[in-house]
Formats: structure tokens, C-alpha cells, sequence
């Protein structure tokens, strides 16, 4: 899936934030969903299972905020903020980066994550301290979702795979280092496939059945990945302007 793909695709705006045209896949719906409904073992379960629905939205969205923010500050303009079945993705016509630029763009969305997890997990203890370590409360709960989201997603999101920020900063790593672009790229995709494959094994043993939800999109990676090795072991273009989240 690419960037006029998702473009072209069945989305709605919902909102334009400093200049940034945000839109909702109806994808992005049956992800909310999924989360949902995937941790419900009773009714009286299910107005806390419904907190996932603003945390995965705030979350996903101020981080695709911040790739978006510091590609207007390379100089590119606003970008089109896409919330999709694997999260988000905030999309930039900038044409060719250079090397520091696209780090810098692509580290913005997990420092953005990693400051709410921090923020998040201040108000935890904060609200754990006044409440004395009680069961947790509504408030309580939504603070330590939107902590395990935030770390989760910024350690998974720093992982070295493409298109993931870790995978596309390491792209232009290499490519600050002196790579063509096509080298970068054809390095990149081998190092995602590798870390993919120690990954999802390692998922697996840590969450067993649960990890097969992040083993089918670890599948989906490890599948662009090997398009975008053939690609450019045959010479075509590097990677473009499409960034992912989550």
C-alpha cells in the first residue's frame, strides 16, 4: 500500500490543524474496534475496553502531528495526516530529502509518543500517590492505557524496519553515510527482514496467542520489505514520501 493509494482510498476529513488536513480511513474504525472488543470478558467490562478508542486516536494523531510538524519546518509545507488500519500516516509531496532532513522528520513522531508516555506516566504515579494505590479508578485507567500505548508503539516504531521512523531513519543514515539512494534502500529492507524475523519470534514467545495480531503485521512488513529489496536490487527508486505509524 503507498501513499496514492491511501489517498485515493475511502477516507473522511475530520479536521485541519495548522494547515494540516487530517483524515480518517474507515479502517482505522475496525481498528478501534478490534482493540475493543479484543479484551472484553463481560458487560461491565465494556465502558473501560471504550477507552482505547480516544487513547489509540490521541496517540496516533499528535504523533503523525509531529512528523508533520517538523516537515513543515524542513521547509515542505503542510502535510495529509491519514488514521488507517495500521495506524496513521502523515503524507508530505516534498519530493527528495536530504539525509539529515529525513532523520529529523522521522524522529519527530516517536519523540513525540515518547513525551506523552512520560507525561502519562508523571499523572500515574501522580494519581497513584493521591489515591493511595487504590484500584484503579476511570481516570486511573485511562493514564495507565495511554502509558502502555505510548511505550509500546515508540519501542515498536524505533524497531530498524521499514517503513516503520527506526527503519526510515536507518535508511538515511545510510544514505548520509555516503549510499545511493538504492543501496540505502536495498540495506534497509535487508535489515528489516532480519529484524522481523527475530521479532515476531521473540513475539511469540512473549505473548503467544495474543502476539498473532502483531505477527500478521509483522507478515504485511515483511512482504513490502522483500517488494522494496527486488526493487531496488533491480535498480529502481528509493522509497517515497510515505510515512507510517503504527
Amino acid at each position: 500500500m503507498n501513499a496514492q493509494q491511501l489517498m485515493s482510498g475511502t477516507n473522511w476529513k475530520i479536521a485541519d490543524i495548522r494547515g494540516h488536513d487530517v483524515r480518517i480511513s474507515p479502517f482505522f474504525l475496525v481498528l478501534l474496534a478490534l482493540f475493543v472488543f479484543m479484551g472484553l470478558n463481560s458487560a461491565s467490562d465494556f465502558f473501560y475496553q471504550l477507552m482505547w478508542v480516544p487513547v489509540l486516536f490521541f496517540s496516533i494523531l499528535l504523533h503523525e502531528l509531529g512528523h508533520a510538524a517538523a516537515s513543515k519546518k524542513c521547509g515542505f509545507g503542510t502535510s495529509t495526516i491519514i488514521l488507517h488500519g495500521f495506524g496513521g500516516v502523515a503524507i508530505n509531496r516534498r519530493g527528495r530529502t536530504k539525509p539529515k532532513d529525513g532523520m529529523f522528520i522521522a524522529l519527530a513522531g516517536p519523540a513525540v509518543t515518547f513525551g506523552l508516555a512520560i507525561v502519562f506516566l508523571g499523572g500515574l504515579m501522580g494519581y497513584g500517590a493521591l489515591t493511595g494505590g487504590e484500584s484503579l479508578t476511570v481516570l486511573g485507567h485511562f493514564l495507565w492505557l495511554m502509558v502502555i500505548a505510548n511505550f509500546f508503539w515508540l519501542v515498536l516504531n524505533l524497531l530498524p524496519i521499514y517503513p516503520l521512523d527506526g527503519g526510515q531513519t536507518l535508511m538515511h543514515f545510510f544514505r548520509k553515510r555516503g549510499a545511493q539512494t538504492s543501496t540505502a534502500t536495498a540495506r534497509t529492507a535487508k535489515v528489516s527482514l532480519a529484524a522481523l524475523g527475530i521479532t515476531a519470534l521473540l513475539t511469540l514467545l512473549v505473548f503467544q496467542i495474543g502476539g498473532f495480531f502483531i505477527i500478521i503485521i509483522f507478515a504485511f512488513l515483511g512482504y513490502m520489505n522483500w517488494q522494496i529489496l527486488q526493487q531496488a536490487q533491480g535498480g529502481g527508486g528509493g522509497p517515497g514520501v510515505m510515512r507510517f505509524r503504527r
